[in-house]
């Protein structure tokens, strides 16, 4: 299965609003630091990961007018 990076950003951004449910509702302070150390890897990438792609997209369509 093949999974587009725009599609992969999406899931990330999904994945840290569950954390983020997790950590609001966990009593446990040890449980709540690894769900926030987890979170603060997770920060900024479905950013980077839409720049990539947008790159990416720019530097197909480039190619594209090039062939022509």
């Amino acid at each position: 299965m093949t999974i587009q990076l725009i599609d992969a950003a999406r899931q990330v951004e999904q994945a840290q609003s569950v954390l983020s449910m997790w950590l609001e509702l966990t009593k446990d302070p040890e449980e709540a630091n690894k769900v926030a150390a987890i979170l603060t890897l997770l920060h900024g990438i479905p950013a980077v990961m839409d720049k990539a792609d947008s790159e990416m997209m720019n530097m197909e369509q480039l190619h594209l007018k090039g062939r022509k």
